[in-house]
């Protein structure tokens, strides 16, 4: 298994996987070219030549970063794919120099285990102005928002890991 980012040829594969966590209302939907617009921050995980997994970093704000889209085909779970999604997506936040990470998610445990904390919606209003206002869910939302805060040591870590 590899993670790594999405090209065009993905986008179709990437597009059927979140259209059936949409259908069941695990993820808001997302159009083939709002993915395409996406690459470069469109991340996937590969069996061989099949998409599993995929997970965007999409930047909410100069310093803050948002995990979405993060899904893995049914016959996967359990493989560790979305921890190792979530880790690119945060590899691809401290590069580009975030200072945080926030998701708003029904997935808290997940996202504990992957360094994740809950905090008040009211700490990332650039979600809300962006997203959450256009949701069906507005009034009746049931994810909890969660960051990770990219401090020195986890850059200098990631620094030094990558050699």
């Amino acid at each position: 298994m590899q993670v790594r980012l999405a090209t065009l040829v993905d986008l179709d594969d990437v597009a059927e996987l979140i259209a059936a966590y949409a259908e069941e209302g695990s993820l808001l939907p997302r159009s083939r070219e709002s993915l395409r617009q996406s690459l470069g921050v469109l991340a996937v995980a590969v069996d061989g030549s099949q998409v599993v997994g995929a997970v965007a970093l999409h930047q909410l704000e100069p310093a803050v970063g948002e995990v979405r889209s993060l899904a893995v085909r049914t016959g996967q779970r359990g493989r560790g794919l979305g921890q190792a999604l979530v880790n690119f997506a945060v590899e691809m936040a401290i590069v580009r120099g975030l200072a945080k990470v926030i998701c708003f998610t029904r997935q808290v445990g997940f996202f504990e285990r992957c360094g994740f904390q809950v905090v008040a919606r009211e700490t990332v209003p650039g979600k809300y102005f962006i997203d959450c206002i256009s949701c069906p869910k507005l009034t009746r939302c049931d994810e909890t928002a969660m960051e990770r805060v990219l401090t020195y040591e986890s850059v200098i870590g990631y620094a030094e890991s990558t050699g």
